[in-house]
């Protein structure tokens, strides 16, 4: 009897939601207050700056490093995890405090993330009409790309320096493989073993791509030394014709509900003569 009445006691609790959330990411940040669960929001990380008023919220250290004494400073009711790092659930699971973990490596790990969200924090209805919101401006954009010619796309999202080493590509299974789908672009890596394999300059020169972008930081000087090291590859169709794109982050670099966004810009940049 003791055992289902706490049983009980931890269902009533779990249904009536939460009213004091940390979030330890930014994509999981977004996804609060885009489910309008701002206010509810009691501390984030210190990468945490979208929107404007997450930024100005107590920080918990970072993704990587999470600062469990200030998550516990903070008295939350649930606490938001990205399921891929086992320490910090590990941790919160030792000190007794409630937390539900979310993936977010694609948009279906969005979507399943919005909706774990929204059970744990008593909000499905709100997860539910955001889902449906960013999934109605994608379908939008398939709908206008569908006739279109597919370029083919290399979505290159770091590499070495101040030389084209070390380059690392949104492929297979990846959000980035999955803007440049919706976006109506055919991504060269789809067939790598893994999201982000690392790949040579010789694969991309012998794949031509039609178009590269690259992930750049907002600093313009380093989005034109992206263009100036790529135009060195005149055998690359994306360089002959004028296709390389440094793309800064935001919606690019946080896998959340800004992803409509993203698919938004990439489709322009893919079909530029297409009104997209």
């Amino acid at each position: 009897m003791r055992l289902m009445l706490l049983l009980l006691a931890a269902a009533t609790a779990w249904a009536a939601g939460a009213e004091r959330i940390v979030s330890t990411a930014p994509s999981v940040t977004e996804t609060l207050f885009a489910m309008g669960l701002g206010s509810r929001v009691v501390g984030d990380t210190i990468f945490c700056n979208y929107p404007p008023e997450a930024a100005k919220l107590p920080k918990v250290g970072s993704l990587l490093h999470p600062d469990v004494e200030a998550i516990i400073a903070l008295h939350p009711d649930l606490v938001v995890v990205q399921d891929k790092y086992r320490s910090l659930p590990e941790q919160l699971d030792r000190l007794h405090i409630r937390y539900v973990e979310v993936p977010s490596d694609d948009l279906k790990g969005i979507f399943a993330g919005a909706r774990e969200i929204g059970r744990a924090a008593g909000a499905s209805q709100a997860a539910e009409h955001l889902i449906s919101s960013m999934q109605s401006r994608f379908d939008r954009v398939r709908k206008r790309v569908a006739p279109l010619p597919k370029p083919r796309v290399a979505f290159i999202v770091g590499h070495t320096g101040n030389r084209l080493e070390g380059l690392i590509a949104g492929a297979a299974h990846s959000y980035f493989s999955d803007l440049i789908d919706i976006a109506g672009g055919i991504d060269i890596f789809a067939d790598a073993a893994s999201p982000y394999p690392r790949i040579s300059l010789e694969e991309v020169l012998s794949r031509s791509p039609d178009v590269i972008l690259e992930l750049t930081g907002q600093d313009k000087e380093k989005q034109d030394q992206v263009v100036r090291l790529w135009s060195e590859h005149r055998s690359i169709r994306a360089v002959v014709n004028g296709r390389v794109y440094p793309i800064p982050p935001g919606p690019f670099l946080i896998p959340g509900p800004r992803a409509a966004d993203a698919v938004e810009t990439l489709a322009q940049l893919l079909h530029p003569k297409s009104g997209t």
